[in-house]
């Protein structure tokens, strides 16, 4: 039996979730001796080899058709902008700050949903990505903590990339998943690539070896969130994406001995309960429906 759009997309994303936290430790690496701009422009240029195959598969006009592109190429160029500043960031905080700091993303993209996308944002929704905000603060605790420039950066990253994610969703309306992350992955390559030649720095050849499996974990990552895209709403799976917070803080832990502290689990168990009271919530709904409807469904 076939599941659920929204359980689907839920299932979708947290994977994608657990593939960026891979991909956090692959890009960590080098970013403590290269600069953010070249990082960046890596990043993304190791990433479009792996969607050539895709593009081979799916031929040229398959996987570049878009009538878009404008909102295409305002995302890269948005996106961009956000990956510099996650790059500037990733040396200055530990895996589990930087991720609790984007979970200030949910709420911007929560009322973009609603303004823009016109998606029935639900109470329960609400409430679920309000508890998630709330663990992350647990986290983070503003005010009783040094702001230092990765703060400030991943702060400023994060309603960049909610932005993203909006024109992403839109996108989704129209476009193929695999049609989006390739453009996604040409945009930024070409934007970042002129900064990236400017401030110049030579890899070491390891670099390339961390480049090329971050660069695999980014293209699967990418694809995986925009399939949850297009099949559920956005704002049902902003608390799934707390659950990163989970693997982020392990990978830092066990690879980097970045030690979190007793907040770190207690808004780690807030932000857990969050993702799974709305899942939780959207599979008891579902299956009121699929019963009030009957066994041969709604009539056609």
């Amino acid at each position: 039996m076939a599941l659920p759009p929204n359980l689907r997309g839920i299932l979708w994303v947290g994977l994608s979730g657990v593939v960026f936290a891979l991909l956090h430790v692959f890009t960590l690496i080098p970013s403590q001796h290269l600069n953010p701009y070249v990082m960046a422009f890596l990043r993304y240029l190791f990433g479009a080899m792996f969607l050539v195959p895709l593009v081979i598969r799916l031929g040229p006009y398959r996987s570049l058709h878009t009538n878009r592109m404008g909102l295409h190429i305002s995302r890269g160029a948005i996106h961009t902008a956000g990956m510099i500043l996650w790059f500037i960031a990733l040396p200055l905080t530990t895996l589990a700050e930087i991720t609790a700091l984007g979970f200030t993303g949910p709420i911007f993209v929560t009322i973009g949903a609603a303004l823009f996308l016109g998606e029935d944002v639900r109470l329960r929704r609400w409430a679920a990505v309000i508890v998630g905000f709330i663990g992350a603060m647990i986290i983070i605790r503003p005010g009783f903590s040094a702001l230092h420039l990765g703060v400030i950066c991943i702060l400023v990253s994060t309603p960049i990339f909610s932005a993203s994610n909006l024109i992403s969703k839109a996108l989704a309306r129209t476009d193929g998943a695999e049609t989006i992350v390739i453009w996604q992955h040409l945009v930024i390559v070409c934007c970042s690539a002129p900064v990236a030649l400017w401030f110049w720095q030579t890899p070491y050849w390891t670099d390339l070896l961390w480049f090329l499996a971050a660069g695999l974990c980014g293209t699967l990552g990418h694809i995986c969130q925009q399939r949850g895209y297009q099949i559920a709403e956005i704002t049902l799976l902003q608390p799934i994406g707390f659950l990163s917070l989970i693997w982020n803080t392990l990978l830092g832990f066990f690879l980097f001995s970045q030690q979190p502290d007793m907040w770190t689990f207690v808004g780690a168990a807030v932000i857990f309960s969050s993702a799974m009271y709305i899942s939780h919530r959207e599979a008891l709904r579902r299956a009121k429906v699929k019963s009030a409807l009957g066994p041969a469904g709604p009539a056609t």
